[in-house]
């Protein structure tokens, strides 16, 4: 082996090269099969040692664990994944990295670094992570919430931001907000009356998906009591569970086509059924406006009609009018991104004031003092109600309906921190991993609404200690509805019945 290195190392010209690395051939097909064996191990040995003992997970990387080759961190990693990555903050820092299999990862959990790439960097991690589900789901990738960063973009947030969440159409919408809530009041009242158990979970979805239909179509798609209300439900779980899994051929390519986990095999009949759910809404509705119904008398417009009444002819444009492909990509991301995230907030608010019965009590005399007891509580209402807005702060800091934001992904290498930022990095920002981080926020774990009285920190994106709903370019277009629906749905909730604290105390 000295000889061959002797030879390489001597070579000054392409052909002595030449020559020197016939030479080196000619001597180790001289040498024995055991000892070119023995050569061939020790090399790939050293590779692996030099892969596994390395300090970095790639050149000039943030700090971070190291994994095994191939698979990366993925061994120690659980489905509880922001809570491994905040364990892992506490040992790295703010900023760290990881490989996800085959895939480089940044985990950042500061509001400062949070507010470096979301902010002063934002079209360079303005992309989405696009797994395999979610390529499936939102018809590759074309709607909103996963589409890159472009024309196409600005246009679907234009028409969504304008048509469907101005504050001129939310106050048309308001009407249907108001039925949802009157409904689960109503269906509440009914089981305290016989006494009957609640899930009061399944109960708040139902308000949110139907909240959602109705944005979409006009309609209740989602009746508990019905056949098709319960299919249509469990459909949109199922696609939430998919969505949602982590799958080993994203993170290990070569996987891709074994698909170990089936997960493309269930993905595909879960989507099958959701496709044909689309393609009945679309057809009823393109009969509707062939007999001349209208869906809603005041004029408002639901977003069947906003994507099928599209036209343009700018040359500008990239798209000229909406498919029936465009259309089933936006519908998705209403049902998939819409439903899940406003009921568990709400959820998650009544656990934490229930179980803590001085901020209860301080809830309850605030609204008996602005509402009274002769009537339910109205959206007008909301804005008079201080103390419970900071309680829904607090809800929302300690529960963001997305833990970790929608994971981003580096349209290019870039540096942040002075440490390097490979091109299509997958980019993790644990909100919930900053709202219990001492250092950003004093008695992270405990819930007090106290501590956004006299604040002026808010939730819509433009302080970064406190996310909820993302910021930047990529931020939740349906913040405005999001926002509205978890306050009022909570307070009317709060306000309508007394509630048994003691039976609810329960552990995160």
């Amino acid at each position: 082996m000295d000889q061959v290195k002797h030879f390489v190392s001597t070579a000054t010209t392409p052909d002595q090269l030449k020559l020197h690395v016939s030479t080196a051939t000619t001597f180790i097909s001289s040498l024995p099969p055991t000892t070119i064996a023995a050569i061939v191990t020790s090399i790939l040995a050293l590779f692996l040692l030099k892969i596994i003992f390395r300090s970095r997970n790639w050149r000039n990387s943030p700090p971070g664990p190291i994994g095994w080759p191939i698979l990366g961190y993925l061994p120690y990693l659980t489905d509880r994944l922001h809570e491994d990555l905040f364990k892992l903050s506490k040992i790295h820092g703010p900023i760290y990295s990881l490989k996800m299999g085959q895939k480089a990862a940044i985990v950042v959990s500061s509001p400062e670094i949070t507010k470096e790439i979301l902010k002063h960097q934002d079209t360079t991690f303005s992309s989405r992570t696009i797994t395999e589900a979610v390529r499936c789901v939102t018809y590759d990738a074309t709607s909103l919430v996963f589409v890159p960063y472009g024309a196409r973009w600005r246009l679907l947030r234009k028409i969504l931001t304008t048509e469907l969440f101005s504050t001129r159409a939310l106050e048309l919408f308001q009407p249907a907000r108001k039925q949802q809530v009157n409904k689960l009041l109503l269906s509440l009242y009914s089981a305290s009356k016989t006494k009957t158990k609640v899930n009061l979970a399944d109960s708040t979805f139902v308000v949110s998906a139907n909240l959602i239909s109705n944005l979409v179509c006009s309609k209740n798609l989602f009746d508990p009591t019905k056949k098709e209300g319960r299919e249509v439900k469990q459909m949109v779980w199922e696609i939430l569970e998919v969505v949602g899994a982590p799958n080993l051929a994203d993170l290990i390519p070569f996987l891709k086509l074994l698909d170990p986990q089936g997960l493309k095999k269930r993905v595909s009949k879960v989507v099958q059924r959701f496709d044909d759910f689309f393609e009945k809404l679309i057809d009823e509705r393109l009969d509707e406006r062939k007999r001349g119904l209208k869906m809603n008398e005041n004029g408002r417009l639901d977003m069947l009609d906003v994507f099928l009444d599209y036209k343009s002819d700018k040359k500008d444009d990239e798209l000229k009018e909406f498919s029936r492909v465009d259309i089933k990509g936006m519908l998705s991301d209403m049902f998939v991104a819409g439903t899940d995230t406003s009921s568990s907030t709400v959820e998650w608010g009544m656990t934490e004031i229930l179980r803590k019965p001085e901020v209860y009590k301080k809830i309850l005399a605030e609204l008996d003092e602005v509402v009274g007891k002769d009537r339910f509580v109205e959206e007008s209402d909301i804005s008079k109600l201080t103390y419970f807005q900071a309680a829904v702060k607090e809800t929302f800091r300690l529960h963001p309906g997305v833990p970790l934001l929608i994971p981003r992904r580096t349209n290019e290498a870039t540096d942040v921190c002075g440490y390097n930022v490979p091109k299509h990095a997958i980019v993790f920002v644990n909100v919930w991993g900053m709202a219990r981080d001492e250092k950003v926020w004093p008695e992270p774990y405990e819930f007090k609404p106290e501590r956004f009285l006299g604040s002026e920190l808010d939730v819509k994106g433009q302080d970064f200690e406190i996310l909820p709903f993302g910021t930047g370019r990529r931020s939740c277009v349906g913040m405005p509805l999001g926002h509205r629906m978890v306050h009022y749905s909570l307070a009317s909730l709060l306000h309508a019945f007394e509630w048994d604290f003691s039976a609810h105390i329960l552990q995160e």
